[in-house]
């Protein structure tokens, strides 16, 4: 055997060695990447797959615009870091989804107004059959599921032009989003960046009472009796106000409850006690026509799964939210009230907004993103994320953390240096 062949193999033998002393640090430094990098490349592909059925190749717009949106970050910090990347992916997801299901402008105050024209004129409002199909003359004509002291509310409205009602109710509509966002603790800028972001621009555009209604939650810690009066508006929302209970706050709830009561029979006269049969029939007709379209349970759990196994999971999101009390309860009885809804739209997300503010950045954006996939199983693994914070030690803000999310990260978070939302006298 030659000096050169000896050598040689010497030489593999030290290579072998170095590659075997650097080993621990290159596997060391691949599992710092995928742990920081794993966010943005789950929801990454989350998003190119989903967008990629949609129809007409619009999907193939997300990557241009992900991509011009970073270039834009570069040309001016020169890096960026993967918490960042998310919030860009979200951006960009936000704007596209908002482009693809944005249609029917004002469609769910169109529904709103037809229902208080019918009163009105004294002709049914509520649907108490099953609907087979969507309604012939017009989404506008599809049932209406609100109590009976909304018709008198709702039918003074119907007596304004319909173009002038439409403007009034978007700009009430972007007031109360964004008196809400800022009781909950955002800054300006970003409740008005806010405004894009899929479930609640969905809500504003389709102009859904959800929207309004997100008051009585943002309001809840100064004005809890308010949210008695959620349930007029969305049943689900009767979940939120089991709060008042949790926190013995009786004085509050007592006033609700006499604010309720006062509007059941103030409006009793106007609608008769014969609305109130059709009310309950409507909604029972609703859980009829679910079977037959399915697209009316929305991106709800119940469209997934066995009635008992929504109920089962209903209750334990419930159970769990009350378990905890002061303004973490009731940012979990949001997000559990979302749970719970047997037909659940994107803009209901609007009142899990407290329960995903609660998050750290990086599952903050990854829950954001999620919601703005508008099909299975984005919208759920949003849910689901903001469930398992409450258990799972390092997804949430706590108490003593550098400025909650660390002094890098805390521009990335809507709350800034705040650790919850509804920030108290003086945060």
């Amino acid at each position: 055997m030659g000096h050169g062949t000896i050598r040689d193999m010497r030489q593999g033998e030290d290579g072998e060695n170095a590659f075997e002393a650097r080993r621990p640090r290159l596997l060391s430094s691949l599992g710092g990447v995928a742990k920081a990098w794993w966010g943005p490349i789950a929801l990454g592909a989350l998003a190119l797959v989903w967008f990629s059925t949609e129809p007409g190749r619009r999907g193939l717009l997300w990557p241009p615009i992900f991509a011009l949106a970073a270039v834009l970050v570069l040309a001016v910090r020169r890096r960026v870091s993967p918490t960042e990347v998310m919030a860009l992916q979200v951006l960009a997801a936000a704007v596209l989804t908002d482009y693809i299901q944005t249609r029917d402008w004002q469609r769910d105050l169109h529904i709103y107004l037809t229902a208080g024209a019918n009163f009105m004129n004294h002709a049914a409002v509520y649907t108490t059959t099953a609907l087979q199909s969507q309604p012939k003359a017009g989404v506008e004509f599809l049932p209406f599921l609100y109590a009976p002291p909304t018709l008198p509310f709702f039918g003074l409205l119907s007596e304004i032009p319909r173009g002038l009602m439409d403007v009034l109710w978007i700009a009430g509509l972007v007031a109360a989003v964004l008196v809400s966002l800022r009781a909950l603790g955002l800054a300006w800028r970003w409740a008005l960046l806010a405004l894009i972001w899929t479930p609640i621009e969905q809500g504003l555009y389709s102009g859904n009472i959800v929207i309004p209604s997100l008051l009585l939650l943002a309001a809840a810690t100064r004005i809890g009796g308010g949210l008695v009066l959620g349930p007029l508006f969305k049943p689900q929302n009767g979940v939120v106000s089991l709060w008042l209970v949790r926190e013995r706050a009786w004085r509050p709830l007592a006033t609700g409850l006499l604010l309720l009561l006062g509007l059941v029979v103030a409006t009793l006269p106007l609608t008769g006690f014969d609305p109130w049969r059709q009310w309950i029939d409507g909604l029972l007709a609703l859980q009829q026509s679910m079977q037959y379209s399915p697209g009316l349970y929305g991106v709800g759990l119940g469209r997934y799964l066995p009635l008992w196994a929504f109920a089962a999971i209903a209750a334990f999101t419930v159970v769990a939210a009350l378990w905890v009390s002061g303004r973490e309860g009731l940012a979990r009885l949001g997000l559990a009230s979302v749970v719970a809804s047997p037909a659940l739209y994107i803009h209901g997300f609007v009142f899990a907004i407290p329960a995903f503010l609660r998050l750290r950045a990086e599952w903050l954006w990854l829950a954001a993103g999620l919601a703005c996939i508008g099909q299975w199983p984005g919208p759920q693994l949003a849910l689901g994320i903001g469930v398992a914070a409450w258990f799972v030690k390092g997804m949430a803000r706590r108490e003593g953390q550098d400025g909650a999310d660390g002094a890098a990260d805390r521009p990335l978070h809507p709350l800034g240096s705040l650790v919850e939302p509804w920030p108290a006298d003086g945060e």
